[in-house]
């Protein structure tokens, strides 16, 4: 997939994708064309500083590469599609497993209404 390198914060929690340069308004429209409801994000552009891991980070360090950029990326009009659409599933199956308990009893529910045992 045309994702890019991918950066993450594991302080903060979060995570960064590295588009080329005006790739803005095509990343917000498939974003928006993916759902009503878009999941929050925060788009950095021009005058945006962004902290990036070293070369060869060590296995604690705060910022870790998830995938490094191997190259200077070439203009792909399908990365900020695949990057849309990707967040938007990921957001919309995070939530589905966040209400998964509301359909469904958690799992010591079941152990909970098993019969005891007679020693019969």
């Amino acid at each position: 997939m045309p994702f890019g390198p991918t950066a993450v914060d594991r302080k903060a929690q979060r995570v960064g994708f590295f588009l080329n340069s005006q790739s803005r308004e095509a990343f917000t429209h498939y974003v928006q064309r993916e759902t009503k409801a878009p999941p929050t994000y925060r788009y950095l552009d021009e005058g945006s500083a962004v902290v990036v891991p070293g070369p060869i980070p060590l296995f604690d360090d705060r910022y870790q590469w998830l995938r490094p950029p191997t190259r200077r990326p070439e203009a792909n009009p399908l990365r900020p599609v695949a990057l849309a659409t990707a967040l938007v599933a990921s957001a919309e199956l995070l939530a589905r497993i966040d209400r998964f308990d509301e359909q469904y009893p958690p799992p010591y529910a079941a152990v909970a209404a098993l019969p005891e045992k007679s020693d019969h």
